[in-house]
């Protein structure tokens, strides 16, 4: 494929500055046109053909598009048309020989913004091009508008900042209410990817600490030895590395709602010096001889089943029912299936924002394929499916829906469930599903957690089952 001729900004990245595409089979005529323009500060990118440019996935990017009209193989009218079809066509300049006003004329009809014909004074079309741009310019701060005026919440689409309308999110709504009116402890319960943090925020907006911080705290993303530190902050000298004096995260919190995510990972030390700070309201720094008194209110978070934790003696059954003075069970995706189509959209709006393109149109094949799925990874897996579509869209077109990452093989699925045989069946598709993401990300443990939705502690402990070494994989 021919390579636009352009001068790249020094990290390869899309210039910030505006950007035109010249497309002409003269050589001559389109450096010339090229070079004047980069002297009066625009970023050119040019093209010996049309399909060359059509080719470049650049080409939703420029703010104008300058095209001869008679060019062998696909000409410029033909070049517009297609331009056209396209979900945020830029302004379309045509160049005309004095035999070519006809075509011209045809081509004004069929979208393009003007012509200019030959031979023409540098200044007649930077003037057109300064037009261009500017109506260019234009447009896009009006579909941006119009995308963040489509992504504001509806009474009628969900509540708090979630979308859904389902009748176990309406009950879901009713929990927060409930929960907004107290300062008591509430364990949030859950799939990953259901949006625990999500009804954390929510519960803390209607609360009366909305005014003060919301501090969240992944617990399971952090080592044993850290977690105690970043909670509860530290003296100096305290342990090595520790430099300077540092406040913690219920320090921070303080005034406000301190939230800890997968609450079972923490330590049972740290669960006694917890219970203090809620009981009391006094934490001692590691290191230090001075407590603190912080006034926080706690929102914890879990997928897993925390009476289970204190059978096994991970969690202490006087710190769990001091954070369960009230419980809210966060519904997964698959219980929920009619909010799907609003969330897609939702997600898709919001993922074309964040890439500059038009949203596309989600056809009904893709709709069905997210109904049927059972999405294991929830709200989380369907946003980034969703994402993963409008990067791949090609002109406003979205293809099939990629199968979204730890989607059981249906062959294990398929297996009769005899004795022993189902277990066998799930073992060797978690196995296959943690292999997978390993491989994905050479081994990284912080990326493979993460994007597998489990705890470092549960990727560790899988990996010791299946006899997985991360070094295999770099």
């Amino acid at each position: 494929m021919n390579r636009p001729e352009v001068d790249r900004t020094r990290d390869g990245t899309a210039p910030t500055t505006p950007t035109v595409a010249v497309v002409d089979d003269d050589e001559a005529a389109r450096l010339s046109v090229g070079q004047m323009l980069r002297l009066r500060g625009y970023e050119v990118w040019m093209f010996p053909s049309a399909e060359a440019a059509l080719a470049w996935p650049g080409l939703e990017r420029v703010s104008c598009l300058i095209s001869d009209i008679k060019m062998p193989g696909m000409d410029g009218e033909e070049l517009l048309a297609r331009v056209q079809q396209r979900p945020l066509p830029p302004p379309v300049i045509m160049i005309t020989g004095h035999g070519d006003i006809a075509m011209a004329v045809r081509c004004l009809k069929a979208g393009a913004f003007d012509f200019v014909e030959k031979p023409f004074e540098d200044e007649v079309l930077v003037a057109y091009v300064a037009k261009a741009v500017e109506q260019m310019s234009l447009r896009r701060e009006s579909e941006e508008l119009r995308c963040r005026l489509a992504m504001l919440p509806s009474a009628e689409d969900g509540r708090f900042d979630m979308v859904g309308r389902s009748r176990p999110m309406r009950a879901l709504y009713e929990q927060i209410e409930v929960a907004g009116r107290t300062d008591a402890p509430v364990l949030i319960v859950g799939e990953t990817g259901s949006g625990k943090e999500l009804v954390a925020r929510a519960i803390h907006q209607q609360s009366a600490r909305s005014r003060g911080p919301f501090v969240p705290v992944n617990a399971g993303a952090l080592p044993e030895t850290l977690l105690e530190s970043e909670l509860f902050g530290h003296a100096r000298g305290s342990f090595t590395g520790a430099t300077a004096e540092r406040d913690g995260k219920l320090v921070m919190a303080s005034g406000g709602t301190l939230f800890l995510d997968e609450i079972e990972s923490i330590s049972l030390r740290a669960q006694v010096q917890l219970l203090r700070v809620l009981d009391d309201g006094i934490l001692e720094p590691l290191g230090s001889d001075r407590p603190r008194r912080v006034d926080i209110r706690l929102l914890a978070s879990s997928h897993q089943d925390l009476q289970a934790e204190v059978g096994r003696g991970t969690i202490r059954e006087d710190f769990y029912h001091r954070i369960v003075v009230l419980m809210i069970v966060v519904p997964a995706l698959r219980e929920r299936g009619e909010d799907i189509p609003l969330l897609a959209a939702h997600f898709l709006r919001d993922a074309a924002r964040r890439h500059g393109v038009a949203p596309p149109a989600l056809p009904d094949k893709v709709l069905e394929s997210m109904l049927r799925y059972h999405w294991p990874g929830n709200v989380r897996e369907l946003r980034n499916a969703v994402e993963r579509l409008v990067i791949t869209s090609r002109e406003g077109a979205i293809g099939k829906l990629p199968l979204p990452l730890g989607r059981p093989d249906a062959r294990l699925l398929s297996l009769p469930a005899t004795p022993g045989r189902l277990n066998e069946a799930l073992e060797a598709a978690e196995r296959a599903t943690i292999q997978a993401a390993l491989e994905e990300h050479r081994g990284e443990i912080n990326a493979t957690y993460q994007a597998l939705g489990i705890s470092r502690r549960a990727l560790y402990e899988r990996m010791k089952k299946y006899g997985l070494e991360r070094s295999a994989y770099r």
